[in-house]
């Protein structure tokens, strides 16, 4: 019996850790913050665990609790739609020094870069919120090939939650563009 139980406490674990992102943002970029803490709110209905940095107004480095989210989570999403800030350049060289896969969403008219050379554990996806099919196409490949293996629910889901946040900022992106 108590095999049965360590073996289900495990699997629990396993889908626990595939299904927890980690999102960050600039944290001078309301329209970034308010889309992770909209896909953390969203997540929490279909079973995902979204994890965003834990910043306070008194420090503007990656702390302990935020690279352990970073440790914890099956992948990082960044936004990067503007000038990327002290912290989160901070938080995406801490997840590429653990090899945490990493995708950043630049806006293609004025996204900056962070410089990783060739690393097959990055991807930046430079978005025209115009069309955003591609991107999200690019996102699944993405997840796919460094999960070693075909798209699951997980995954799919993950990639779902993905474009809802994508939508959101074509949306604030093309309301402002008027």
């Amino acid at each position: 019996m108590a095999n049965k139980n360590l073996h289900k406490i495990s699997e629990i674990t396993k889908m626990e850790i595939f299904k927890n992102i980690f999102i960050t943002y600039n944290s001078m970029s309301e329209v970034e913050e308010s889309t992770a803490l909209r896909l953390q709110t969203l997540s929490n209905l279909y079973g995902f665990s979204v994890s965003l940095p834990y910043r306070t107004k008194l420090t503007s480095t990656a702390n302990n609790e935020t690279k352990l989210r970073i440790r914890n989570a099956q992948f990082v999403l960044a936004f990067c739609l503007n000038r990327l800030t002290k912290t989160l350049k901070e938080e995406l060289k801490y997840s590429k020094s653990i090899n945490k896969p990493i995708i950043i969403i630049y806006d293609k008219k004025r996204g900056k870069r962070v410089k990783f050379g060739d690393n097959i554990n990055v991807k930046e996806i430079f978005i025209d919120f115009h069309n955003t099919d591609k991107a999200l196409h690019q996102i699944a490949e993405f997840l796919k090939n460094v999960s070693g293996r075909a798209r699951t629910t997980e995954s799919s889901l993950g990639v779902a939650l993905i474009g809802i946040g994508l939508g959101l900022l074509a949306l604030h992106v093309l309301s402002n563009n008027k």
